[in-house]
């Protein structure tokens, strides 16, 4: 009699091995969350580092700008757009789009300029939605200073 090697065939109380079992699944999902409960937070602040020096770069262009500003015309500029980092119709975004500027506080003195979140719920920093870089005379203010740390 020949071996077909059909199911029938089998050996009395022998199983085929056609597949997983639920248990190997439910192992396979619990790695997966866990490799997940791990990842996700060191993702998350990834992505919030790469924001916060976003706006960090943003404020940094527009303050040399706004010295180049006073060079040429004895006082701060009071628009973003009078600024060369920035566009001269419109806003002044970061290059990603996250943040925007804007200047306030305009002295003879100093001046302040805040990077507002553009959307607060994507940027997943509460506490860092407006980053604020205030120039007064030889003193420099960043504010809140746990959001220029490195």
């Amino acid at each position: 009699m020949k071996h077909s090697g059909h199911f029938r065939d089998a050996p009395a109380g022998a199983r085929p091995s056609t597949g997983f079992t639920l248990i190997e699944l439910m192992i396979v999902v619990a790695v997966v969350a866990i490799l997940a409960a791990v990842a996700l937070p060191s993702y998350n602040n990834y992505v919030r580092r790469a924001k916060r020096a976003e706006a960090r770069s943003l404020i940094q262009a527009a303050s040399l700008a706004q010295e180049k500003y006073r060079l040429s015309n004895s006082t701060y500029a009071t628009a973003t757009t009078d600024l060369s980092s920035c566009p001269p119709s419109g806003n002044c975004d970061s290059e990603n789009g996250n943040y925007r500027l804007a200047i306030s506080a305009v002295s003879a003195a100093g001046y302040t300029l805040t990077a507002n979140a553009i959307s607060a719920s994507q940027q997943a920093d509460s506490g860092c939605t407006a980053m604020q870089y205030a120039v007064s005379g030889t003193t420099v203010t960043p504010a809140p200073t746990t959001c220029w740390t490195k």
